[in-house]
């Protein structure tokens, strides 16, 4: 027994470290098959997440593709920063598109030769163009025989009245100046007459003036012409089919008149006429086919006027014609191709978007569509389709809408907004059909801007 019990003794010491070891080695076994586990678990992660993911160039190369398809559709104006705005839209309504993508593509969107190339669509009416020299409102802007446009006077930075003058030349899209004016003044008349010569009359400099001058336009220079009988502002200057100019009311001094005066480009000399019926300033003059003068509207003491009256050149008298339905002042008259006068706009208690129609025929007014919007202090410009193209104004505050007019349906269509808010400025219609806006208040400063509206464009 107890040598069995020291066999036995003997067996279990000695296999003792065999079975400690035998169990060590059965946890090393089991820790390395983890270890491998996890990491074949993160090589697996990192070939799905980094190795095979969609690669940033593809996701960009899709989205410029469904915009190229886009811009097929989308106006697309020639120059390079506008035709960068329309794509900018279709992008941010792609939801998987990026900040950062937004930016590459309207790189590769503009770089395209296939949007350049796009002739399906049409630029936008009105595009900018140079700015004048000066800032000014209630000025004059003539087109003269040779296509430039000349700009005179008007008030500019700190209600300053200018002698200054510019041309404005549709070929090259610049301003550069011309001779001075020798009285500074604003919200006066320029007539171009039939010699080329221009004719710029009264206004105000520090009180109204009676002087008037004329402008060469082969020399650029002015030179003084007779003054006119009665100082005048707001008052209205046309030319007649003799080569005469009319010159009618507005206000002298503190006084509004009645009186109207001839001017004779020949003698250079002037003479008085018949006087009108009414006392009127802001009102509108126009030449009819048959060689009368219609003047309509304006006011008196801040009283509005619906009445009208002819001037008969061949007798030198006024005689009455129907009145308007509305009374206004600061409103804009249009003989149409057909011989009736659209007036439009203009003020009386309040600022009004009605327009009426004078027949010459039968001496009444008859109402016709409304405007989209009330304006007064506007400008009127007939195209050559005979559509009237109808631009900014005031209503409590500058506005920079336009409008048109068809006389065949009476009707008024919206047509693009200008870029500048604007009123008193100037619409002048070059010999290339395009209108040229310039200047005015946007209500907040006097503006230098100028900009273009194409007829064929709005088509």
């Amino acid at each position: 027994m107890h040598t069995n019990q020291v066999y036995r003794e003997r067996v279990i010491v000695n296999n003792g470290p065999h079975k400690w070891w035998h169990h060590r080695w059965f946890k090393i076994i089991a820790i390395s098959v983890i270890v491998l586990i996890v990491f074949a678990v993160i090589l697996a992660l990192v070939l799905k997440f980094v190795v095979f993911a969609p690669k940033k160039p593809e996701t960009s190369t899709t989205a410029a593709t469904s915009l190229s398809s886009l811009t097929t559709t989308i106006s697309t104006p020639p120059s390079l920063s506008t035709t960068t705005t329309p794509l900018v839209t279709p992008t941010t309504s792609l939801p998987q598109t990026t900040t950062t993508t937004t930016t590459t593509l309207v790189i590769l969107t503009t770089s395209s030769p296939q949007t350049t190339a796009t002739t399906t669509t049409q630029p936008t009416e009105w595009s900018i163009t140079g700015s004048m020299t000066n800032a000014r409102y209630e000025h004059t802007a003539s087109v003269l025989s040779n296509g430039k446009v000349l700009v005179t006077g008007g008030l500019s930075i700190n209600y300053v009245a200018l002698n200054t003058a510019e041309l404005y030349d549709p070929s090259t899209s610049t301003w550069t100046t011309t001779g001075n004016m020798s009285d500074a003044r604003f919200h006066h008349t320029a007539s171009v007459l039939s010699n080329g010569k221009v004719l710029v009359t009264g206004g105000a400099n520090h009180g109204t003036i009676n002087s008037a001058e004329l402008y060469d336009p082969s020399t650029g220079n002015w030179t003084a012409t007779g003054n006119m009988i009665n100082a005048r502002i707001y008052h209205t200057a046309s030319v007649l089919p003799n080569g005469i100019v009319l010159v009618t009311g507005g206000e002298s001094g503190t006084t509004n008149v009645n009186s109207a005066e001839l001017y004779d480009p020949s003698a250079g000399t002037w003479t008085t006429t018949g006087n009108m019926s009414n006392v009127r300033q802001e009102h509108t003059a126009s030449v009819l086919p048959n060689g009368k003068v219609l003047v309509t509207g304006g006011s008196n003491d801040y009283v509005a006027y619906n009445s009208a009256e002819l001037y008969d050149p061949s007798t030198g008298n006024w005689t009455a014609t129907g009145n308007m339905i509305n009374a206004r002042g600061d409103h804009t008259v249009s003989v149409l191709s057909n011989g009736k006068v659209l007036v439009t706009g203009g003020a009386e208690h309040s600022v009004i978007n009605s327009a009426e129609l004078y027949d010459p025929s039968t001496g009444d007014w008859t109402a016709t569509g409304n405007m989209n919007n009330a304006r007064f202090r506007h400008t009127a410009s007939i195209l050559s389709n005979g559509l009237v193209l109808v631009t900014g104004g005031s209503h409590r505050g500058a506005i920079n809408s336009a409008e048109l007019y068809d006389p065949s349906a009476g009707t008024w269509t919206t047509t693009g907004n200008m870029s500048d808010a604007r009123f008193w400025h100037t619409a002048s219609v070059l010999s290339n059909e395009l209108v040229l806006v310039t200047g005015g208040s946007n209500s907040k400063m006097f503006l230098n801007s100028a900009e273009l509206y194409s007829l064929f464009q709005a088509n």
